[in-house]
């Protein structure tokens, strides 16, 4: 893996573990593809694409599991997911109201952190 490499969303996941142990971003670009790109000040606009990106990719495809998986959860299980979900989809507000505050703003600490018992 390297700098500027382009790729597409089935190579996402090993990509974003380069990326976040080499401090480097992913960029979305279309058609499903994405570069791999050294840190650089983002816009906010692309700040909030790459979030939306992460909502996708770490939250979506578990909340559109289907009812089956959801009728194997306890209720404390149902009430955490919702809460979860909740705060991935109120993420570029997060992100606003933290950069407010701080525009050196770590994106890291803004993430919501996912239950332990998803898999």
């Amino acid at each position: 893996m390297n700098l500027n490499d382009i790729f597409n969303i089935e190579q996402l996941e090993n990509y974003a573990n380069f990326a976040n142990a080499n401090g480097y971003i992913i960029l979305p670009l279309e058609n499903n593809l994405f570069k791999l790109v050294d840190k650089y000040p983002l816009t906010e606009e692309e700040i909030l694409d790459n979030l939306r990106l992460r909502r996708a990719n770490e939250c979506f495809v578990i909340i559109n599991r289907g009812v089956l998986w959801y009728n194997t959860l306890t209720e404390e299980q149902r009430l955490e997911l919702d809460k979860w979900y909740k705060e991935w989809l109120d993420i570029t507000d997060t992100y606003r109201n933290a950069y407010e505050e701080n525009p050196e703003v770590d994106i890291e600490t803004i993430i919501p952190i996912k239950p332990t018992w998803l898999k």
